[in-house]
């Protein structure tokens, strides 16, 4: 499987090798449930050619190869039930089937069956949009969902699309399918009620992280039309650190009540947050880490890992602490694949570590992240004991103002 936009502008040789023209587009035929290829829109000295699907000898994401000579390609009229792909269906709005706006396409993922090539599914994920700026590779090293987010070309009704936009038959129930993100965008467009409404539709991990996804305005506003209990719970499946910075806006009496009704454990984080100030490193951290202690051996280190995969922020960098909690040490997840499983934690672990003060300023937090190109700045108190981590995201949202933020790809919001 490969995707149309890593074909998309990619150079096109004929039977002779010879320079047939760069891949502009590509003709599908729209009579099954899967589009099928019929031919390839070349861009060729200034004008449009189309190679039938029959005069392709090779198609690949390095470029293309024809079994015909450059001479013999033209133009021709598109078919009835023929569609140019990147033009119809790229960058165009996704609108579900109770007619609300969801995301647009950010990619489309092609499949060779046999000796055919078909449209399979549409990619809605920020790591779509990365890919076709050519920052795949930061995608994958920054985002916390770097999976592609597909939804499969049934569930798109060609009768009822047009030029502006591209009917799902999915209603807004099945939004829990897309990056949480993209539902904070449709929520932004709904009405208050109709926020309650979708928030509670979805499942409680699902409503949580796409409440994070929302600008802090909304979130307040969200909050406050949900019943206490609601929110409560929502507040509870949400990351200490953002639901800290949520109820930090909030009344004192209203912040009161919320944490009383959340859970024991996740009110007790959040409250621990609240203690430092909003704009200190202890203020933006968050307590969710993965940490091992040092005499554990590589294989031990993993399988305690696996047991705290769920509960924990990143677990890019693991974090080697003693019994008393002090930070002495810290690994990579790629350190622990690659060492041996007998192999001590103490043994390969890095101690000459980069680490910020819960009192420590939003500006030393971005300054050192961005120096030592962290994915994650450890916060530890006077004794260097370990509280929390911040993540390259966390930081991110500090220096970046909101307008910026709405026009990069969603990893970095």
């Amino acid at each position: 499987m490969f995707y149309l936009s890593r074909l998309l502008g990619q150079p096109v040789r004929d039977a002779s090798s010879q320079p047939a023209g760069t891949l502009q587009d590509l003709v599908v035929l729209c009579s099954g449930v899967y589009p099928r290829v019929t031919a390839l829109v070349l861009k060729r000295r200034g004008r449009r050619a189309l190679a039938d699907w029959s005069s392709v000898a090779s198609i690949e994401e390095s470029g293309c190869i024809l079994a015909v000579p450059g001479a013999e390609l033209h133009d021709r009229d598109i078919g009835d039930e023929e569609l140019l792909l990147s033009e119809r269906f790229l960058d165009k709005q996704l609108v579900d089937r109770d007619g609300h706006k969801v995301i647009r396409v950010n990619d489309i993922q092609l499949s060779r069956t046999g000796d055919s090539l078909y449209v399979v599914g549409v990619d809605i994920s920020s790591g779509a949009l990365l890919r076709r700026l050519g920052l795949a590779k930061v995608g994958e090293r920054l985002t916390k969902r770097p999976r592609a987010r597909l939804i499969d070309w049934r569930t798109i009704d060609i009768s009822e699309s047009d030029d502006a936009s591209v009917r799902l038959t999915v209603p807004r129930n099945d939004l829990s399918l897309l990056h949480p993100a993209d539902i904070a965008d449709v929520v932004h467009e709904l009405t208050p009620e109709e926020r309650a409404a979708v928030l509670e539709a979805l499942e409680d991990e699902v409503a949580a992280d796409a409440m994070e996804e929302m600008h802090p305005s909304f979130q307040t506003a969200v909050l406050t039309d949900l019943p206490d209990s609601e929110a409560a719970n929502l507040l509870s499946n949400m990351a200490p650190d953002d639901a800290a910075d949520l109820l930090a806006d909030l009344p004192d009496d209203r912040r009161d009540a919320l944490l009383a009704l959340m859970k024991e454990e996740d009110a007790e984080d959040v409250e621990e947050l609240l203690a430092y100030p909003e704009h200190s490193a202890g203020g933006i951290m968050t307590p969710d880490f993965a940490t091992v202690p040092p005499g554990v051996t590589a294989e031990e280190a993993l399988e305690l890992l696996r047991t705290e995969s769920e509960d924990v922020e990143t677990i890019y960098y693991i974090y080697v602490l003693d019994r008393a909690g002090h930070l002495r040490g810290a690994f990579s997840l790629r350190d622990l694949l690659t060492a041996p499983p007998k192999r001590k934690v103490r043994e390969f672990m890095t101690t000459d570590l980069v680490a910020v003060r819960t009192d420590g300023s939003e500006e030393e937090v971005t300054e050192l992240i961005a120096k030592y190109n962290l994915i994650a700045l450890p916060v530890v108190d006077d004794d260097d004991k370990l509280l929390g981590i911040i993540t390259v995201d966390d930081a991110i949202d500090l220096v970046l103002p909101l307008a910026w933020k709405k026009r990069l790809p969603r990893i970095f919001h």
